[in-house]
């Protein structure tokens, strides 16, 4: 039985599974950064509002007060994090609201995949048309790219419900689960770095051991 490992690293934190032989195959990284546009708004001093099925305001919450959260709605910001991921990680993954595509595309390789996950639920905005999807950009590990590269076969579109929960933008477990089976994630060789930690949700599915 693989032991999890955790420990500090940079901005984020990383959790490895050690297979008994000190080896290591991928080095992998999860990136949900505050969303270009919407830092601040989720972030920093501003509050933020749910509206329910009618397009009234429901309640107020938002996840951790950052006092720097300003500086996630800056591009370069996000191009600079882009740039990190290409550098350092033999493979990464990065989320995203549809209308950050803009920019990213001009900032990631040409092999970079387009994922979608939809919510079917997600919670009304009081735009029109409801968005109901978030982008999910994927660069897949040279030695992954294949069906036989990999362990679990899975499709670059997800369909799950963003679930209950009081922190905002937590992704629902299987949407972890689904990112780690797209960049080929073996548990007995590679090591994930979680960018930005929040709920928690990228080390508890790693330390479960299983994915979809």
């Amino acid at each position: 039985m693989n032991a999890l490992v955790a420990g500090s690293e940079g901005n984020g934190h990383r959790y490895s599974n050690a297979n008994g032989k000190g080896r290591i195959n991928m080095k992998l990284c999860i990136a949900d950064p505050p969303y270009l546009g919407k830092a601040e708004m989720f972030y920093g001093e501003k509050k933020r509002a749910n509206m329910n099925e009618g397009g009234n305001i429901a309640k107020t919450f938002k996840a951790d007060i950052h006092p720097d959260a300003h500086i996630w709605d800056r591009p370069e910001t996000h191009e600079n994090m882009v740039d990190e991921l290409v550098a350092n990680y033999d493979g990464w993954a990065i989320a995203m609201l549809p209308v950050n595509l803009f920019h990213y595309i001009q900032w990631v390789p040409s092999s970079t995949r387009i994922a979608v996950w939809h919510d079917p639920n997600v919670m009304p905005t009081g735009s029109h048309p409801r968005r109901r999807w978030e982008a999910v950009l994927v660069s897949v590990p040279i030695g992954r790219k294949r069906i036989n590269d990999v362990q679990t076969h899975v499709g670059d579109v997800l369909t799950v419900s963003h679930g209950s929960g009081s922190f905002a933008g937590a992704k629902p477990p299987a949407s972890t689960r689904w990112v780690l089976d797209m960049l080929g994630y073996d548990s007995e060789l590679d090591t994930v770095d979680d960018l930005f930690e929040g709920s928690g949700a990228v080390a508890k599915e790693i330390a479960q051991g299983v994915l979809l």
